[in-house]
């Protein structure tokens, strides 16, 4: 079932403070209940012509063959329009999402499955998660972003390790509360300690900012390099993404070390 998470960063300017940073992010792993594990699994997508990104848990078949369908799909212009708003744009999602359930045989489907979808048009960020299990259908939502950095949303069998270790984190005596790091450095430690079989591997992100369109973030752990979960290749050229490393900093890819105007943050 996997862990599946999102969250937001908030800052403030001169008309208040807004959504600046949208995350999703998950584990890496697929599972075959006891019989086996998978820990390069891919649960997170984004479009490089679109500011939207997506992720997933629960069945892994149905969304993989839906993201691999969909992206193509966008990236070639032939979901969205420009004028698209963010609603206009997640209509569409749930539409192109909806009758390709229709249409998949539901007895070779695992009990449910949760997507997300985040996305921006100008400076508006939203979000929403699509839920189905086969005793209620499909359902749709839109999930509320708060003033403030926080997790917004978390899915999945991981989902009441996370939350439990998520409470250290929200106390407002802690250096991070309420701080986008706060929500990965708790993904990253509840990976390393889960009980879940059915959650593991590296943590994978996703993200969106103010400007640009998806951006993917490689993970650097003991001085090793991964990107959706699997450890790069040296020939990999590592400057053409954004590297964080367990406290979420910005890295230099090659040096290991803070990039140059990278604020170094509390643990």
């Amino acid at each position: 079932m996997t862990l599946l998470i999102a969250w937001i960063g908030v800052d403030e300017k001169k008309d208040g403070k807004s959504v600046a940073s949208l995350y999703i992010a998950a584990d890496s792993r697929y599972s075959w209940g006891n019989t086996g594990n998978y820990d390069y699994g891919v649960k997170i997508f984004g479009s490089v012509k679109y500011p939207d990104i997506f992720g997933f848990c629960g069945d892994v078949l149905f969304p993989s063959i839906v993201f691999g369908q969909l992206l193509p799909q966008i990236d070639s212009g032939l979901i969205f329009d420009d004028s698209d708003n963010c609603n206009t744009k997640h209509s569409k999602i749930y539409e192109y999402i909806k009758t390709s359930l229709e249409g998949y045989p539901k007895y070779q489907m695992a009990e449910s499955f949760t997507i997300l979808h985040g996305t921006r048009k100008d400076k508006t960020f939203k979000c929403f998660k699509i839920t189905y299990n086969k005793h209620e259908g499909l359902k749709n939502e839109e999930i509320d972003l708060p003033n403030y950095s926080t997790k917004i949303c978390s899915a999945g069998s991981g989902k009441t390790e996370f939350d439990k270790n998520f409470l250290y984190w929200e106390n407002k005596k802690h250096n991070n509360y309420r701080t986008s790091r706060a929500v990965f450095h708790c993904l990253n430690e509840t990976l390393k300690n889960i009980e879940d079989i059915g959650t593991g591997g590296k943590p994978q992100i996703i993200g969106l900012y103010r400007i640009d369109n998806s951006k993917i973030f490689g993970i650097i752990e003991n001085g090793e390099k991964y990107v959706l979960g699997k450890k790069c290749f040296d020939h990999t050229n590592l400057t053409n993404i954004e590297w964080r490393n367990h406290n979420f900093e910005r890295i230099d890819s090659e040096t290991l070390t803070l990039i140059e105007g990278a604020q170094r943050q509390p643990k």
